[in-house]
């Protein structure tokens, strides 16, 4: 709130700077959480982890700040990597690994042939989103 009443006093990376720092702290008191308690314990931190950072990820986008997105998303797959650990720790085996791995990779195929098939949106997206606020 203070960064936002002081807005035209401070530059632009000020700004960024001030943004990545309380929307980092906001994540890690969370993930901090998790850790302590354990996932073992509670299965419901890590999924409030997900919920917060898809939040954030929305409210990225709907501000255009790239600060939310951005974190958003780092949080949102260290919660997923986290629920994975814990599932192959829990099982005694490998396999939710590699479910993990052969869905990211079909994501990922998924994803670079939507940039193919419509290269020029996608180069229009990423420059929208290059003029977001850092």
């Amino acid at each position: 709130i203070a960064t936002h009443l002081n807005r035209n006093k401070l530059n632009p990376k000020q700004i960024s700077a001030i943004r990545y720092f309380s929307t980092i702290t906001i994540y890690v008191s969370s993930t901090g959480d998790m850790f302590i308690a354990g996932v073992a314990d509670n299965l419901w931190l890590p999924v409030i982890l997900c919920c917060l950072s898809v939040l954030g990820m929305f409210a990225g986008m709907l501000l255009r700040v790239r600060a939310f997105l951005y974190v958003g998303a780092s949080f949102l797959a260290l919660s997923i990597v986290s629920m994975i650990w814990h599932a192959s720790q829990s099982l005694g085996h490998i396999w939710p690994w590699w479910a993990f791995g052969i869905g990211l990779g079909i994501c990922i195929l998924i994803l670079f042939g939507t940039f193919e098939k419509r290269r020029n949106e996608m180069l229009e997206l990423v420059d929208k989103l290059k003029a977001w606020d850092r």
